[in-house]
């Protein structure tokens, strides 16, 4: 977790709140996607999250589903997305982490999918639908901390008192706070039940917050940065490169980014 921890050092001194930015990996096709993963990187972002594509993504969106999809009729497998990243983290002092579906890490093997990400040098992992009342059975949390790996817990705000301070208590890195339920993508409304939400998690959570789930535009990030350290953007990112060339697709990323992280 070194560079996660040098990164959010780097943002708590800048006076800006930090982006993390999400990616399928092979959408549109594996080259395309490293080649915007560098551009992300290029254009200011903090944290990069690459999704290994899932054939049932339940927490996703329909632009994000729909990536998964044309990157698994593409070939992408585990192995390809893996030797992907492995180039990115090579390419990058900053923090790449992994988003998937427990299925994938399951089917792998918990320790040796944690061993793996670790010596290629990813930083933490991202698993919305991890049966956290079965880690004693299943052992996600004690393989990713003996691996140095940050696991990023989701917070809803549907969760009770008692659960979060479950959650928080196994929580490394930061935490990811949804900013409101459902699934990725719709645009959200940053009101009284979002900031609401944002402090009770403040209040029970040292850790730095970060909050996704329908980002898009630089006055929610206006409105949420008093709440927030991290913004994660997946859905608008990946429309601003679907259906484009390459290279129209890189420029629209820069642009994208830019507006969104310039003060």
């Amino acid at each position: 977790m070194k560079k996660i921890n040098r990164q959010l050092a780097a943002i708590k001194h800048s006076n800006r709140p930090g982006f993390m930015m999400h990616i399928v990996a092979g959408y549109p096709d594996m080259g395309s996607s490293e080649r915007i993963a560098a551009q992300i990187f290029e254009s200011g972002a903090d944290f990069l999250e690459i999704q290994i594509p899932f054939s049932d993504p339940v927490a996703d969106g329909p632009v994000i589903a729909s990536a998964n999809e044309i990157s698994l009729k593409n070939g992408t497998t585990v192995q390809s997305s893996l030797d992907m990243i492995q180039r990115i983290c090579d390419s990058t002092q900053k923090p790449v982490l992994i988003m998937t579906y427990f299925n994938i890490v399951h089917h792998y093997g918990v320790e040796r999918f944690c061993e793996k990400v670790r010596t290629i040098g990813v930083q933490g992992l991202i698993v919305p639908d991890y049966p956290f009342d079965e880690d004693a059975d299943n052992g996600l949390i004690e393989r990713c901390r003996r691996n140095n790996l940050a696991l990023i817990q989701v917070i809803a705000s549907t969760t009770r008192p008692h659960r979060l301070d479950e959650i928080v208590s196994q929580s490394s890195g930061f935490v990811y706070c949804v900013a409101r339920t459902g699934i990725t993508g719709r645009k959200t409304s940053i009101d009284n039940q979002t900031i609401k939400h944002l402090q009770s998690v403040r209040a029970k959570c040292d850790l730095p917050i970060s909050v996704g789930f329908g980002l898009s535009e630089k006055s929610q990030i206006q409105a949420l940065e008093p709440y927030a350290d991290i913004m994660i953007v997946g859905s608008a990112l990946i429309r601003e490169y679907a259906d484009k060339s390459l290279d129209e697709g890189l420029k629209s990323v820069d642009g994208f980014i830019q507006k969104l992280i310039t003060s």
